[in-house]
C-alpha cells in the first residue's frame, strides 16, 4: 500500500510541476488521472482509512490549486485571447464612389422587407465601411460566426422578443464572443462579474452562470431593455452595453446630444465603442439578404435540441457521461458553464436529445451519496460476474448485491450496472442551482 500511496504521490507532484508551468489542461488530466487511479484501485476506501485520507487529502490540495485560479476561470478555464472585436480592424478610409454606390443598392435590396421586431437599419458610410471588410477580408470570419450562431439564434430570437428587444442585436454576441459561450470567462455576451450578480448570474468554484447561454441571453435582453428605458433608442442602449451606461450618460451630458451618430462624429465616446455599433449593424444588414452581397447559403448549424435533467445529488460528470452514453468532453459542450468535473445538486444538466430516459435509468442504480465516487458500466455481451470483477477490482458478491441481483443470473448486455468504486466523498452543502 506504500508503494501505491508513494506512487499516488508522485503522479500528483508531476500534475504540480504542469500546473508551475502553465499547462493548466495538462495538469487537470494528470490531476484526474490520479484520483481516477485511487478510486478504480483493489482497495475498498471506505475499509482502509489511510487510502481514504489520501484521497482526502489529494482533494484538498487539488481544490486549493484550482481556487488560486478561481478569478481567471480556474484549471479548465479558456486561456484568454483577443475578442472578437479586436480583431476587426479599424476601418477609416473612406469607400470610392462605385464600392459605396454597389453596397448601397445591395443595401436598400436587403432591408426592403422589415422584419416584425427588427431595427430600422442605417446605412451610411461608417456601417458600409464595415460591410465591405466583411465581404471582402473579414469574408471568412463572418461567415464562420454566422454557422455557429445558428445554434442559438432560434432561442436568443425568442428572449428577445419577450422582452421587446430587436431581434438585430443578436449579432452583438457575435463580437462579443463569435457565440462561444466559454470565450474569456465572460459566457457568449461577455458579462462582468458586477454585471452578472446585478441581472441575477451567480459564480462559485463549480458553475459560472455567465456561461450558460440560455441564462445568459435572458440577463442580456433584461439589461437591453433596461438600457434602452434609460437613454430611449436602441444604438445607444448598444454603445452602453458595450462602455457602460455612466460612459455614454457623461457623453450625453457633455455634448448635449442623446445621438449614437452624432456623439460618434465628436469623439464622445470609446474609439472601440464608436466602432462597435456600427460593426453589429453591419453584420444585421449583410445576415437580412447575405445574397445580396455575394455570400450565397451560409449553412447555420442546427438549433440546439436538448434534453435537460435536473440533479437532486450533486454527482461527478464522469458518471454522469456514463449514464447517457455520452464522453464528459461532449458534457461539457453542452453544459459549458460547470467549471469542474461536480455537477452541484440543483443543477439542470442538458444531454443530447433522446438520452434523459437511459440516463434516468442508469443513475437510478446509484445510491445519491455514492453519485460522487461511484461509476457505472453498461453491460456487454460475454461480461460476466466472474470478468466484471477482475476489470473493475469489486468481489462479485457485492457487485451483485450494491446491483440487487443474484449471482446466479447473468449481467445482461445492454443494462446498466453501479460500481462501487470507493467510499462516500464527503464535500461541502451546495446552494441549489437555478435555471
Amino acid at each position: 500500500m506504500a508503494l501505491f500511496i508513494g506512487s499516488l504521490e508522485a503522479q500528483y507532484a508531476g500534475g504540480v510541476q504542469l500546473y508551475q508551468q502553465g499547462r493548466l489542461d495538462e495538469a487537470r488530466r494528470t490531476f484526474d488521472q490520479t484520483l481516477d487511479r485511487l478510486l478504480a484501485s483493489r482497495y475498498d476506501l471506505r475499509a482502509t482509512p489511510r487510502l481514504q485520507a489520501e484521497l482526502n487529502s489529494l482533494l484538498d490540495r487539488i481544490q486549493a490549486l484550482e481556487s488560486d485560479l478561481l478569478p481567471a476561470g480556474g484549471l479548465n478555464s479558456v486561456q484568454a485571447q483577443a475578442t472578437p472585436l479586436q480583431r476587426v480592424p479599424q476601418v477609416t478610409f473612406p469607400l470610392d464612389a462605385a464600392t459605396r454606390a454597389t453596397l448601397e443598392r445591395a443595401s436598400r435590396k436587403a432591408t426592403a422587407v422589415q422584419p416584425p421586431g427588427a431595427l430600422v437599419l442605417p446605412i451610411n458610410d461608417r456601417v458600409l465601411r464595415y460591410v465591405h471588410y466583411f465581404t471582402t477580408r473579414g469574408r471568412a470570419s463572418l461567415v464562420a460566426g454566422y454557422q455557429r450562431g445558428g445554434r442559438y439564434k432560434t432561442m436568443v430570437d425568442s428572449i428577445f422578443r419577450s422582452y421587446g428587444v430587436p431581434t438585430d442585436l443578436f449579432y452583438m454576441a457575435q463580437l462579443e464572443s463569435d457565440f462561444n459561450p466559454r470565450e474569456r470567462n465572460g459566457g457568449m455576451w461577455q458579462f462582468e462579474l458586477s454585471r452578472a450578480r446585478e441581472y441575477g448570474l451567480y459564480r462559485d468554484h463549480w458553475v459560472d452562470e455567465r456561461d450558460d447561454p440560455r441564462l445568459e441571453t435572458l440577463a442580456a435582453a433584461r439589461h437591453l431593455r433596461d438600457l434602452h428605458a434609460e437613454f430611449g433608442d436602441w444604438l445607444l442602449a448598444m454603445a452602453a452595453y458595450n462602455a457602460g451606461p455612466g460612459t455614454v450618460e457623461r457623453a450625453v451630458a457633455r455634448t448635449g446630444y442623446a445621438d449614437f451618430w452624432k456623439l460618434d462624429a465628436l469623439d464622445a465616446l470609446p474609439r472601440i465603442t464608436r466602432d462597435y455599433v456600427p460593426v453589429v449593424l453591419a453584420m444585421a444588414l449583410i445576415a437580412r439578404n447575405p445574397g445580396q452581397y455575394g455570400l450565397g447559403d451560409l449553412d447555420p448549424d442546427p438549433p440546439r435540441h436538448l434534453d435537460v435533467v435536473h440533479v437532486t445529488a450533486s454527482l461527478d460528470l464522469r458518471l454522469a457521461a456514463e449514464c447517457a452514453q455520452v464522453t464528459v468532453g461532449d458534457l461539457q459542450h453542452l453544459n459549458p458553464s460547470l467549471l469542474e468535473y461536480l455537477v452541484p445538486a440543483g443543477y439542470h444538466l442538458d444531454l443530447p436529445l433522446g438520452a434523459a430516459t437511459k440516463f434516468n435509468e442508469a443513475l437510478s442504480r446509484v445510491p445519491p451519496a455514492y453519485r460522487i465516487t461511484w461509476r457505472l458500466h453498461w453491460v456487454r455481451r460475454g461480461d460476466t460476474w466472474w470478468r466484471l470483477s477482475r476489470r473493475f477490482h469489486v468481489a462479485e458478491r457485492r457487485l451483485a448485491a450494491v446491483n440487487h441481483l443474484s449471482l446466479r443470473t447473468r449481467p445482461v448486455p445492454g443494462t446498466p450496472l453501479a460500481l462501487p468504486l470507493g467510499g462516500r466523498m464527503v464535500i461541502h452543502d451546495l446552494e441549489p442551482r437555478r435555471r
